[in-house]
């Protein structure tokens, strides 16, 4: 079982990948920092950009890597948290914005809300997640 949803969720990932794709201008608004990036451009475009963070940990507050977020508004646009627990999104948020958790390393769960609607102007969040 665990077979078919780490699969049902590479083939959802793989697809969100497709559908953001980039335009003759370069990346799209809301592609992940972390997980993409366009070569020609320059960093102080990079540094003018929003930027969204998600931070991860568990219940005893440390950082969880390798925790898979998607950031959703017209179109989805998953991200993976790094080694400090933070996955980064190239986006200004909006109340039509939503955060959901895809996937946790194994050893780990998310049980709390299937979808978290951001607010205006929200710039960070932070996410728990517990140890099976």
């Amino acid at each position: 079982m665990k077979k078919i949803i780490a699969l049902v969720l590479a083939v959802c990932m793989l697809l969100c990948f497709c559908a953001c794709g980039t335009d003759k201008n370069g990346p799209t608004k809301n592609e992940p920092v972390n997980n993409q990036t366009n070569n020609t451009q320059t960093s102080s475009e990079e540094d003018t950009k929003p930027k969204f963070e998600v931070t991860v940990t568990d219940e005893d507050g440390n950082a969880v890597k390798g925790v898979m977020v998607q950031l959703c508004k017209d179109t989805c646009v998953p991200a993976v948290t790094d080694e400090n627990g933070i996955a980064t999104f190239n986006a200004e948020i909006t109340d039509e914005h939503k955060l959901s958790v895809m996937s946790c390393p194994e050893g780990y769960e998310y049980t709390g809300e299937a979808e978290i609607y951001l607010e205006d102007g929200d710039t960070s969040y932070k996410l728990e997640i517990t140890k099976k």
